[in-house]
């Protein structure tokens, strides 16, 4: 049983490996250092937005099994979370579950890119 845990873990983390070189990172750890969490779906599955070595930003939601998970390029913070609030409309959840990581409560989302130091 041990062998067979470590083989699925190892299978797993490849995936991660693999959608983080897809992000352009060279492993998962960092790519999770740069990843906000924005808001948070049915059956805690969640859209998040990543900052790519580039500056750019990748929006994507981990609803999917397993990495590698599809995702959207955009040029800006301003664009990605736009992108992201109006996915999130769209969707007709409550209002709690948009909670944007990198931010106080009550601070304006659209007016700054998220703060590493603010991440929960």
């Amino acid at each position: 049983m041990w062998r067979l845990k470590k083989i699925l873990h190892k299978w797993i983390f490849e995936k991660y490996h693999q959608f983080a070189e897809e992000l352009g990172y060279p492993n998962w750890d960092i790519t999770f250092e740069n990843t906000f969490g924005i808001y948070e779906m049915e059956g805690d599955t969640w859209y998040s937005a990543t900052q790519l070595p580039n500056k750019k930003w990748a929006v994507w939601n981990d609803d999917e099994a397993e990495p590698p998970y599809a995702f959207e390029v955009f040029s800006s913070w301003n664009e990605a979370i736009k992108k992201l609030r109006k996915l999130f409309e769209e969707s007709g959840l409550p209002e709690d579950h948009w909670r944007p990581e990198g931010f106080d409560e009550g601070e304006d989302v659209f007016l700054k890119e998220p703060d590493r130091e603010k991440m929960l």
